[in-house]
This record gives C-alpha cells, structure tokens and sequence, in this order.
C-alpha cells in the first residue's frame, strides 16, 4: 500500500463528509423533537420522511468509505479507527485528525441524547394516550350501563325500552 499525503487528504476528506452528514442528521432530529413537542403530525411525517432520504445519503457515504478501505487494504471501515491509523502514520495532520474525532465523538453523543429524548417524549405521549383513553372509556361506562348502552340491571335490556 502506498501511502502518501494525498491518500491522508482523501481520509480527512471522506471523514468531514461524515461529520456534514451527520451534522445534518443531528438537526434533523432536532427538527423531529420541536414536531413531537407541539404534536404537529404534519411536520413529523415530513421531518421523519428526510430522515429516511437523509439515512440513504448516510449509507452512501459508509459505502464509499468501504470501497476506499477495500482498495487500500485497511483493516477497518470504522472513522475512529482510520484517524487512528492516519495520526500513527501521517503526523504533519495530527492536529486535523485530532480535531475531526472531537468533532465525530460530539456528534455521535449528542445524536444519541437527541434521540433518546426523541423516544422518551414518543414514550410519553402514547402513555397520555392510553390515559386519555381509559378516562374517556370509563366516563361513558357507569355501574349500571355496559358500553352498549344497555341497563346491566334490567338484564340487558336498552335504557330507551326501560323509560316507554
């Protein structure tokens, strides 16, 4: 493998499209979590739809990187590892590099919390759900009426037949 300062640039490049794309995911996200706090379905559909287009973009650059890996025969697709492998190796970019895996390691954290927070409110509201549902079934059930209408104590006989 012959490795020179246009193979590391080629790296760093193939990294900050990583960091873009995943930037643009974190904000995405972001966009997911203002549409789950005010329940604006319409926005969710759509924040959740480029998502998806988004997470297509993703893989293509994962993809990209594994052709690169292949063709060079590094051991490891993983960015932590080739900017682990390019600090050993090509030291005039170690300050780049360094600053790329910060960059990587804070987005990959505050992905995480952002979805997790994502999840969390989703959790939350089909709990609200449920309740809301429960108080709406049980205040159109009383002890003498099932959810049919019928008088439990007439032996199922309409509540209109009972009043003629």
């Amino acid at each position: 493998m012959e490795v020179n300062e246009s193979f590391f640039v080629t790296i760093s490049n193939m990294i900050n499209e990583a960091i873009t794309g995943y930037g643009d995911l974190l904000e995405l996200y972001k966009e997911k979590k203002q549409a789950l706090i005010k329940a604006d379905k319409d926005m969710l559909t759509f924040v959740d739809e480029k998502i998806m287009e988004h997470v297509k973009v993703l893989q293509n650059i994962n993809k990209s990187r594994e052709i690169f890996c292949k063709k060079y025969d590094l051991n490891s697709v993983k960015l932590s590892a080739l900017i682990d492998m390019s600090i050993q190796n090509y030291p005039e970019m170690q300050e780049k590099f360094e600053a790329q895996k910060i960059k990587i390691n804070e987005l990959a954290n505050e992905i995480a919390l952002v979805n997790n927070t994502n999840v969390e409110l989703i959790e939350h509201s089909l709990k609200m759900s449920d309740k809301m549902l429960d108080i709406i079934v049980s205040a159109t059930q009383t002890d003498n009426y099932d959810k049919h209408g019928r008088n439990t104590d007439m032996g199922g006989i309409s509540s209109i037949v009972e009043d003629a």
